[in-house]
């Protein structure tokens, strides 16, 4: 027997201990709704703890507790987010994903709502891999709900049989792969008593070691993306994930491995962030082709910030005149990127308090919406520069042959909407301190450390404006939203829109909306 352990405890600081305890496999976590600090196991915990010695087993549970967490609709609902969070944490393709039936019910119970809920989610898994699942369906319950599962389907490859020796038929069941122990008073280094023991007895449960777990930042073969665009998601499908980011052609990235038939789990930098997701290998370049033979450098030009006068009377928070101008106001708080961090964090509640969106005319909505105006004046007290007005075209190739246009309205420069930000952001925004994030946390962080931060999307429909909110500090009366697990899913925003907020946004997750085509969190420490 192979001995183990399940736990909601994250289990990274204690991998070493455990393997010296005895331990080599540890079961943790998949959940969407879970209310419990530490349950949802993470990348980082799932890579360390590999890399620690020991192997990783995965079980799906929302509850599981009643008949209203079955079914065939929750099934499909319960594996399609499975997938996604054993791509995030880099499951390869054979392991498993046990669901949990965390409840002692009767064979027509199981039948009338479990049977179903494993169909739902086979064929969740059938439709992420395009036919055949390449992640192996487990199952956790009593004996009762072992045999039956394991006899009705062929699918259910894999039983863990719980800890409660007083459900149907759990001391007459004896066809397990795994068998859980109730704790009675036991404890491990780093963990305490918060985990259950388990035993395997066979070599193959599903259990698994994350895809390129081993190697580090710059490690892993170099592959080059060869189509005009390809998606990185989270998960080795296109079902059930929405991309993480569109990669261009020639962007570099290091293979950490296979991930499902046909995708591999890579490692790349995108605006100054590194990410780990899963591409199509198809949308790669073969392995050992030739790097893609770059481009002449041109020659190096400063491309200068701009903008009109900043002296004009008109721009103030009380006018509606002078919204294409700096806010030229006597008075005007700022913020001094030389200070500390709290010091910081104060000069911006300050400033957005003085900017007063819900109430200054300059912001108010007239029919259009001036989102781009709060964000760009935000920017500007803050002494972080997002362009009110940009270089046109021409201007852009006069810069480029050394010559050095005046600053003329729809000339040489011109008025940027929300969309236009998106892309300025993305192509000349590294070049003035912005870099792009992909984690609400990572986001909020900047904002709580006295930085600035955006979100900005791209309307999909052409000659249609986007949206961008500013990403504050969090201060005792306005929080940003957490998940369990502390993680960032709806940074703290301030904006101008259709309504305006001094705390709020246009909605949660506004910026997934079908409307947008392509957004971004973006950054300036």
């Amino acid at each position: 027997m192979v001995q183990g352990i399940s736990t909601n405890r994250d289990c990274t600081a204690a991998a070493a201990q455990l393997l010296a305890s005895g331990i080599h496999f540890v079961f943790r976590y998949h959940a969407t709704t879970t209310q419990q600090a530490e349950k949802r196991l993470s990348p980082k915990e799932a890579a360390e703890v590999a890399r620690a010695g020991l192997d990783l087993a995965t079980v799906y549970q929302d509850r599981a507790r009643t008949p209203a967490d079955f079914g065939r609709a929750r099934g499909e609902q319960d594996g399609a987010a499975a997938i996604v969070y054993a791509g995030q944490v880099g499951q390869p393709a054979g392991s498993a994903v046990y669901f949990a039936v965390d409840v002692d019910f009767s064979e027509a119970q199981l039948r009338q709502f479990v049977l179903p809920y494993f169909q739902g989610v086979k064929a969740a898994f059938d439709a992420a891999a395009g036919g055949t699942a390449y992640l192996r369906i487990g199952v956790y319950g009593s004996g009762l709900t072992c045999r039956l599962l394991r006899a009705t389907f062929d699918f259910v490859e894999l039983g863990w049989l719980a800890e409660s020796t007083g459900w149907r038929e759990s001391k007459t069941y004896a066809d397990w792969q795994v068998q859980q122990h109730l704790n009675q008073g036991t404890s491990l280094p780093g963990l305490g008593e918060s985990f259950e023991r388990c035993e395997a007895r066979v070599a193959d449960f599903g259990q698994f070691r994350p895809v390129g777990h081993a190697l580090r930042q710059g490690e892993g073969d170099t592959r080059h993306v060869s189509v005009t665009m390809a998606n990185l998601r989270r998960a080795p499908t296109t079902k059930f994930n929405d991309p993480i980011v569109a990669l261009p052609k020639g962007q570099a990235l290091q293979v950490l491995g296979a991930s499902a038939p046909g995708w591999l789990r890579v490692r790349t930098n995108v605006g100054g962030s590194e990410l780990i997701g899963h591409i199509a290998e198809k949308l790669l370049t073969h392995a050992g082709d030739a790097a893609p033979t770059p481009a002449v450098a041109p020659v190096e030009t400063a491309i200068p910030a701009v903008h009109l006068r900043a002296d004009q009377p008109a721009a103030r928070r009380n006018n509606t005149g002078g919204r294409a101008y700096p806010l030229s106001e006597a008075g005007r708080p700022t913020r001094d990127p030389g200070a500390s961090p709290a010091q910081r964090v104060q000069q911006l509640q300050a400033l957005a308090d003085w900017l007063d969106v819900e109430r200054s005319a300059r912001y108010a909505p007239t029919g259009v919406t001036f989102c781009n105006i709060y964000a760009t004046d935000y920017a500007y007290l803050a002494q972080v520069y997002l362009p009110r007005v940009w270089w046109t075209g021409s201007a852009l190739m006069a810069l480029a042959q050394g010559q050095t246009p005046a600053v003329v309205y729809e000339q040489t420069v011109r008025e940027m909407r929300a969309d236009d930000l998106y892309q300025w952001l993305v192509e000349f925004g590294p070049g003035f301190g912005w870099r792009r994030v992909f984690d609400g946390s990572a986001l909020q962080a900047c904002a709580n450390n006295g930085g600035v931060g955006v979100i900005c999307a791209d309307r999909e429909a052409v000659g249609r404006p986007g949206h961008i909110s500013v990403v504050v500090p969090e201060n005792a009366m306005h929080r940003a939203g957490r998940d369990a697990d502390g993680h960032v899913t709806e940074p703290l925003q301030s904006q101008a829109g259709a309504r305006n907020h001094r705390f709020g946004g246009a909605g949660p997750s506004w910026w997934r909306g079908a409307q947008f085509k392509a957004w971004g969190f973006f950054v300036h420490d």
